[in-house]
């Protein structure tokens, strides 16, 4: 899955293009060529599913849903698809009448991806942090086999409580329960320090070698419980405001963590949401480069053109041709060059070989 990115503010706002632009083709196109190779499209179905039974998802919905995700497919990219603020079933007091919600949600979406490459990887549940571990254990335990139905093979991302923190799982190693199924692995966000890299910090400098061991630490606690259980670890969110600056360490921040996770063996996609996390401005179309060149992504220049080849032989000259007609009675002296130089000159016809190509243009079609 190497380095990826998050679609954020899009298909999870209350409605598409209320947070931010609207999805576009072309946005896949430019995650490509920087380097991405997965991609994550949050989506909150809350909005655009019936409340009373049997909870259909609005078929309109599923179909622009589906759209999307087809564009990060057809690119041969990793995709991950979740449910994304769907806060009515995280409380402790409104999930059990709420489960079997989420249940029909997941039973129509598995069912609609079912055929769908292998690079769709599902996620059951965006950062749960209300409901208790018993229930957080409930709806994996009940959601899971609702996939496998119509997926049996299909990744499928568990997270942890604490909005998926890593830190949750290493002080709480055996609460989570994790099924013998070779196609679960766990999801983790952290957005360390957040008084740093989240909204309105109250830290401004991150680099110091405190700040780094900091790091280290978490990281490595996570990769040794992931290990000891056998799982993989995808780090599907992390990022800091543009509130921080290349002078307070933001592109230390994007750096060391990159390199921290990807030595660790972590998948990991950064936050971009066309806001304060923005990577990409979707209205301008312009990069943040330095970010980009911070987490390893911005492109090598071309390389400089080569030496001409060596001159080969030179060509053969043309055979002869055919003796040509005896020179003209009134040539002077019976001579074909003194004809020549009297007689007017014709152009010769000159034929050349047309050749046409023809180009053909191959398309190829998180989770």
């Amino acid at each position: 899955m190497g380095v990826g990115i998050n679609l954020g503010n899009t298909l999870d706002a209350p409605e598409e293009g209320a947070w931010a632009p609207v999805a576009q083709e072309w946005q896949f196109d430019d995650y490509k060529a920087k380097g991405f190779k997965t991609i994550r499209i949050p989506v909150c179905w809350n909005k655009h599913t019936s409340e009373t039974v049997p909870y259909d998802v609005d078929e309109a919905w599923m179909a622009r849903v589906q759209t999307v995700v087809g564009w990060s497919l057809d690119r041969g990219m990793v995709t991950v698809l979740n449910t994304h603020h769907e806060t009515w079933l995280d409380s402790p007091q409104n999930f059990t009448a709420n489960l079997p919600r989420l249940q029909m949600i997941w039973a129509q979406v598995a069912e609609t991806f079912s055929n769908h490459s292998a690079n769709l990887v599902f996620e059951i549940f965006n950062e749960p942090h209300l409901m208790t571990a018993d229930q957080l254990n409930t709806m994996n335990a009940q959601v899971l086999p609702i996939i496998r139905k119509t997926n049996p093979s299909r990744v499928v991302f568990f997270g942890g409580l604490q909005f998926m923190n890593p830190t949750w799982l290493v002080a709480n190693p055996d609460v989570m329960k994790i099924p013998d199924d070779p196609y679960v692995a766990v999801e983790i966000h952290n957005y360390d320090p957040y008084h740093y890299a989240g909204p309105l910090p109250t830290i401004h400098s991150w680099g110091s070698p405190a700040d780094v061991a900091a790091l280290q630490s978490w990281v490595n606690a996570t990769q040794q419980w992931a290990a000891a259980r056998k799982l993989s670890i995808y780090y599907g969110e992390f990022g800091t405001t543009s509130a921080q600056t290349e002078a307070t360490g933001r592109l230390n921040w994007y750096k060391a963590h990159v390199q921290a996770s990807l030595a660790a063996g972590f998948a990991i996609s950064v936050w971009d949401d066309d806001g304060m996390f923005a990577i990409l401005n979707r209205t301008t179309k312009v990069w943040n480069e330095d970010i980009l060149a911070a987490m390893g992504l911005t492109p090598a220049p071309p390389s400089p053109p080569g030496p001409p080849p060596p001159p080969g032989p030179p060509p053969p000259p043309p055979p002869p041709g055919p003796p040509g007609p005896p020179p003209p009675s009134g040539c002077p002296g019976g001579s074909l060059n003194a004809c020549i130089a009297l007689c007017p000159k014709t152009p010769e016809p000159v034929y050349g070989e047309l050749t046409t190509r023809k180009k053909t243009i191959c398309s190829h079609r998180k989770g």
